[in-house]
């Protein structure tokens, strides 16, 4: 089962079934969220949380990393190429492409220069191996563009794609990344794969089959 928490316009998801002893968190929120906790509480879940993935390192998704280690003992995992970026608790905002996403980006910009959230170290730094011990029902993709190091998880066949893709109108490639054509060679490496559902950073869950229409 996968559940959805909105954080802003940012989706965090519970993962569980009945076989699994602790449930995984993918993503946490933005700190500018004061209502986060609350989400994951009124889930009923948030006890059985033993897992916090976060698919890259920027504000918007790693939020609630920190307060969710120290007060209920969650451990975090992500990749050692975003490490970096929580370590400091500030990110730059990447490069837009569009006329749509050039101007978000640049009233984000106007607004707050570099967004903030409580500094943290993983605890499980993903690198060339992507397993992490206790949680075989799922697997881990590297697929960096949005960021360096950003990944995916698979669920029950389902893709938790972070921001590889968006869908805030339609489907589509992120708005903003480190490096464009990196994120069109990930999307181009997981398009034939048989998921049942693509669930992004941002916007509704669409069939997989649409991701070959995105490159």
């Amino acid at each position: 089962m996968i559940t959805t928490i909105k954080s802003g316009n940012t989706n965090c998801y519970i993962l569980s079934n009945e076989t699994m002893e602790s449930y995984i968190l993918v993503d946490a929120g933005t700190i500018q969220d004061k209502n986060f906790i609350d989400k994951l509480k009124a889930t009923g879940k948030l006890s059985k949380i033993g897992l916090l993935i976060l698919t890259h390192g920027h504000y918007d998704h790693v939020g609630y990393a920190s307060f969710l280690h120290e007060n209920f003992n969650i451990p975090i995992a992500m990749h050692h190429k975003d490490s970096d970026k929580v370590s400091c608790g500030s990110m730059d905002f990447p490069p837009a492409k569009g006329f749509l996403s050039n101007i978000i980006r640049n009233l984000t910009i106007r607004d707050n220069q570099t967004a903030t959230y409580p500094r943290f170290e993983p605890d499980i730094v993903l690198n060339s191996s992507l397993q992490i011990e206790g949680f075989p029902e799922i697997e881990i993709l590297y697929l960096p563009g949005h960021t360096q190091g950003s990944i995916c998880v698979i669920f029950e066949n389902n893709l938790l794609a972070g921001d590889l893709v968006m869908n805030m109108f339609l489907p589509s490639i992120t708005w903003f990344a480190e490096d464009f054509s990196l994120v069109r060679e990930s999307i181009h490496s997981i398009y034939e794969t048989s998921f049942v559902r693509i669930y992004p950073g941002h916007g509704n869950s669409f069939p997989s089959g649409l991701l070959k229409k995105l490159l």
